[in-house]
């Protein structure tokens, strides 16, 4: 894939486009790398070494650690304009995660000595990453709270609105999720079995909280579900 420029990209939600200097974004151009990758390709592993951190042009990430042996849990869902593997930095720079496409994907690779030589020397980025980790753990311990003691019905609930925050919803069908996860995805971001997520995504259904249209979701009370796993 060619290498995209820094100082003419029109992602204008980038924390490197919209945070650092004009003088930074052709050095960050300079060294980055930009790969596509298919549908289900690995980006990086749980356990492999923190080189850099990956910045995504297009396509739609699932970010997933591993609890009890060989259980999966999906713990972020990204798009364009998101960063990748900053949570691996740090003291052990060791990824806890793993970061797994859900469609075709675009994505660029910063160094890791370069990131570091961009956050000292732009303090506007330096000040909303910081701003950023914080927004991100705030958000994961208000769903782990959620989770842990809410029904199956909530849990599910969630997760619709997990993706809906993640990628929101179709541009000329608003009430159309743009994108739809498996069920076992589903059921991986809810903390639940793939049966349960089959059951509640049917009684949502008769509820007329939702309609499944083959695999996708289109959201009929969307106040309701925001109702329903207690969101703001």
């Amino acid at each position: 894939m060619m290498k995209r420029k820094c100082e003419s990209c029109n992602h204008y939600n980038c924390f490197i486009n919209k945070y650092c200097s004009n003088e930074w974004k052709p050095l960050i151009t300079h060294y980055k790398t930009s790969t596509d990758y298919p549908v289900g390709a690995t980006i990086f592993s749980e356990g492999d070494p923190v080189l850099g951190i990956y910045q995504i042009y297009s396509g739609k990430i699932k970010v997933v650690t591993s609890f009890n042996g060989d259980k999966e849990r999906i713990v972020r869902l990204a798009a364009a304009e998101q960063m990748l593997g900053h949570r691996g930095l740090g003291g052990n720079l060791i990824y806890l995660a793993a970061a797994v496409t859900l469609e075709s994907s675009q994505v660029s690779f910063i160094p890791i000595d370069v990131f570091y030589k961009a956050i000292r020397a732009n303090t506007d980025l330096a000040f909303q990453m910081m701003m950023y980790y914080a927004n991100e753990l705030k958000a994961s311990e208000k769903r782990m709270k959620m989770m842990a003691s809410s029904t199956a019905s909530e849990k599910v609930a969630v997760s619709i609105m997990t993706i809906i925050d993640a990628f929101g919803f179709n541009k000329t069908d608003k009430t159309l999720l743009e994108f739809t996860p498996t069920r076992k995805d589903i059921a991986s971001i809810a903390g639940t079995t793939y049966e349960t997520v089959i059951r509640v995504l049917s009684n949502l259904e008769k509820s007329k909280i939702i309609k499944l249209e083959g695999k996708t979701i289109r959201v009929l009370n969307l106040n309701y579900l925001k109702t329903l796993c207690k969101a703001d």
